[in-house]
């Protein structure tokens, strides 16, 4: 089965989650941590990614085997435990590009050559910085633990 048939909606939810978690995790905590309304749901969710060989099953509990990357995780990568767009990385860069020509300006390092850095890094950092929020809101809606 390819993963791609069956990675969205819950099914994405529920494997993003495990994505994140990186430890072995059972039905009623998925069950809590995403707000499912009864455990049947999350085991129907949970059947589909073991039958495509996404996760494996070690007990009672159930653990990632296979990361894929494919529809909205192609652009994103796990820090820390933390679903991030990629371009939230390269916006990063691109504001340390930023400030370090900024800096170079105060202290009349660099001339003319500086500004027009300013203005292309701080033009790349705006674009990047929107494509990241852009996809960091498209991901909160997959990953969002209720409480």
């Amino acid at each position: 089965m390819d993963p791609s048939d069956i990675l969205h909606g819950n099914t994405l939810r529920v494997y993003l989650h495990m994505l994140r978690k990186k430890t072995p995790l059972g039905v009623r905590e998925i069950m809590r941590d995403l707000g499912f309304s009864t455990p049947s749901l999350v085991h129907y969710h949970l059947n589909k990614l073991l039958n495509a060989g996404l996760i494996k099953q070690d007990g009672s509990k159930y653990i990632v085997a296979k990361s894929v990357k494919i529809g909205i995780l192609r652009y994103s990568t796990i820090v820390f435990g933390k679903i991030l767009p990629r371009f939230a990385l390269y916006a990063g860069l691109f504001l340390s590009l930023l400030v370090s020509s900024v800096i170079l300006i105060i202290s009349n390092q660099v001339k003319a050559l500086a500004f027009f850095s300013i203005f292309i890094s701080f033009l790349a950092f705006l674009v990047m910085l929107i494509e990241a929020l852009n996809l960091w809101n498209e991901l909160k809606r997959y990953t969002e633990i209720r409480d």
